[in-house]
């Protein structure tokens, strides 16, 4: 089960509502249920991913997927998908009905694309919208409740199309041989590479202008930081063997702006 809810991307995004419910000063307690509802929201996502994936994970020979290979059956991942997901909204409800709102959009962003959009030109619409609405759910946990600015809801949406860009790499001759052609799969390999690089670049200059000259020097250390890693993930997406590294360095890339908030933030 564990394997099935893609642990990395999980334990990745979990670590991303932390960062952004210190940066914007979350109480204890909402904090906590913040991080655990966007934490199951992710499990849910991430066995529902492998749920639906697994006749064409099968057919792919992907010994590595537990519901492709028998080793989880579907109706108990099923039922792990409901109850996570139920456990995210109920987490989110206890907080502020504006954090469920807008948990449930960011689940049902993650749920749509599993559910087909992945398959069309609009993917990268579910990691805009569910990136998007995650440093709003947070901030709709502070005391009182109010909206991040602009430039994080889109530092967010920036970040989550390059990690939907650098996520699909390993898997994208297979996907297009199974029908599977969202945005990146209808690009050439150094298309898909620039798109990353230009968008984690494109989130780093919106720190720096965003937090002013308050934090100068976390969010220039952060954004530096993190324009190195996208090049670095963009030359790997060049690799001719394609792996999961440039997803990995995206995330990190993610992780590290999301420091530079708290700093730009919380100063």
């Amino acid at each position: 089960m564990v394997r099935s809810s893609h642990p990395g991307p999980t334990l990745a995004v979990t670590t991303l509502s932390f960062l952004l419910a210190i940066a914007f000063g979350l109480p204890a307690a909402h904090a906590t249920a913040v991080v655990l509802a966007v934490m199951v929201n992710q499990v849910a996502v991430g066995v529902s991913n492998d749920l639906l994936d697994a006749p064409r994970d099968r057919r792919a020979g992907r010994g590595d997927k537990p519901l492709a290979s028998g080793e989880l059956s579907p109706s108990l991942a099923r039922w792990v998908v409901l109850l996570a997901a139920g456990l995210s909204l109920g987490l989110s409800l206890w907080v502020d009905p504006m954090v469920a709102l807008w948990q449930a959009v960011f689940l049902g962003a993650g749920l749509a694309y599993n559910f087909g959009l992945k398959a069309t030109v609009f993917s990268a619409l579910s990691y805009a919208v569910g990136f998007g609405s995650l440093p709003i759910l947070v901030s709709m946990a502070a005391e009182p409740a109010a909206w991040p600015p602009l430039w994080v809801v889109l530092v967010g949406a920036s970040l989550g199309v390059s990690a939907h860009f650098a996520n699909v790499l390993p898997d994208s001759d297979s996907d297009r041989l199974e029908g599977v052609r969202g945005l990146p799969q209808r690009l050439s390999r150094p298309v898909v590479a620039l798109v990353i690089v230009v968008l984690t670049v494109f989130s780093s200059i919106l720190l720096l202008i965003g937090a002013g000259g308050d934090a100068l020097v976390a969010t220039v250390l952060a954004a530096l930081f993190a324009s190195s890693l996208a090049i670095w993930a963009g030359l790997l997406a060049l690799w001719p063997r394609p792996t999961i590294w440039p997803f990995r360095l995206s995330m990190l890339a993610a992780l590290i702006i999301a420091l530079g908030l708290v700093g730009a933030l919380s100063g």
